[in-house]
């Protein structure tokens, strides 16, 4: 039976416990024999992230640290230039070509596939996984081929936009983000981090 691999893409800017219950819960449900969390580069439809990639590694490292089932990939890093999907998923199917790739994504990101570079090659190499939250309706299914699948998680009303602001205001962001998270942001000074009161 053929492994079967999640992907888990983004700039976690920083990694929160929103990202860590998708994972899980695409492991679990689907089920997945690991996933893997991409950390961009520079997606080619964001541009720059705010944060250095090497900071956002070590954050993302150490919010899937003791867990055994979820890793870091760090492919999009390390390749020059704009990060394209279809060259990731490409590059896994040759390196892996007995695996089943499942790439995980959410309603927004799934709403702007039409735009996407190269997304029927993309469709071809990976299933993917649309990920929804319970009463929100998924993206009109005219806009995604048949192949996906729709997965309804618990979201937790977190992001990492509004961490970056919190973090920066002073403002309480314990149980949003993996304590080793928190205690790496801090150590690093990352996001204007001011001290709060723990």
């Amino acid at each position: 039976m053929p492994r079967r691999l999640g992907l888990l893409g983004g700039t976690f800017d920083p990694p929160h416990l929103g990202h860590l219950v998708v994972a899980e819960c695409a492991r679990v449900e689907l089920p997945l024999d690991e996933v893997r969390l991409l950390v961009a580069g520079e997606p080619w439809m964001k541009g720059a992230a705010p944060t250095s990639a090497a900071d956002r590694v070590r954050l993302t490292e150490a919010a899937v640290a003791g867990d055994p089932h979820l890793r870091v990939d760090l492919r999009e890093v390390h390749r020059a230039g704009p990060t394209v999907t279809a060259d990731t998923l490409a590059d896994l199917h040759a390196e892996e070509p007995d695996t089943d790739l499942f790439f995980l994504l959410g309603e927004d990101a799934a709403a702007s596939l039409p735009s996407w570079k190269r997304v029927e090659e993309a469709f071809d190499l990976a299933t993917f996984v649309v990920v929804t939250r319970p009463g929100h309706p998924a993206p009109p299914a005219a806009t995604l081929p048949d192949r996906v699948i729709h997965l309804e998680v618990p979201q937790l009303e977190v992001s990492s936009t509004e961490l970056r602001h919190r973090y920066a205001a002073g403002l309480g962001t314990r149980y949003l983000v993996p304590d080793a998270v928190e205690a790496a942001i801090v150590e690093l000074g990352l996001y204007g981090t001011r001290e709060v009161v723990r």
